[in-house]
């Protein structure tokens, strides 16, 4: 037998669905940020929209890294929002059960941002070894949409599946 008690059907959706609404939030900053960050880079830089710019040239692997955090962060909040939507139209029998779908979806997200931290940075490597310092700069920002998303399956999604 088990100590929990069960968890009112009502209580569960209304858990779920705020579970859901804050993930979807904090990845669509995310997401922002990670365009913002880029944008002023490009802009302290003095980079205008110039193809053939050597300072542009210089920051296009950071920006790239970047833009695959900000990638990660918009699949994630795409995620959230399917999740909040199904709930939302009372689609799924167990709502809890769609956010532990959702927090394994979003850890698949982070592994995968990080893995293409990595290839991405060896690939600039190749392609251009002196952008490596601005790919890896790039990378380190964008790792931080894992860390977000590591603070959203331990702190805000468990709390739908907590015991009442």
């Amino acid at each position: 037998m088990s100590d929990e008690r069960a968890i009112p059907p009502d209580v569960a959706l209304a858990r779920s669905v705020r579970a859901a609404t804050q993930a979807l939030g904090v990845l669509a900053a995310t997401t922002l940020v990670l365009g913002l960050v880029g944008a002023g880079a490009l802009r302290m830089a003095g980079v205008e929209a110039s193809a053939s710019d050597p300072a542009g040239a210089t920051l296009l692997p950071g920006v790239t890294m970047l833009g695959l955090g900000q990638l990660t962060a918009l699949v994630g909040a795409g995620l959230a929002g399917w999740v909040l939507l199904y709930l939302l139209r009372d689609r799924v029998t167990d709502p809890t059960r769609a956010v532990r779908g959702l927090s394994r979806a979003l850890g698949i997200c982070a592994w995968v941002c990080v893995a293409a931290c990595v290839v991405g940075i060896a690939a600039w490597a190749i392609v251009r070894p002196g952008a490596i310092l601005p790919a890896v700069l790039g990378s380190l920002v964008s790792v931080q949409v894992a860390v977000v998303i590591g603070v959203l399956r331990t702190r805000v999604l468990p709390q739908a599946t907590a015991a009442a």
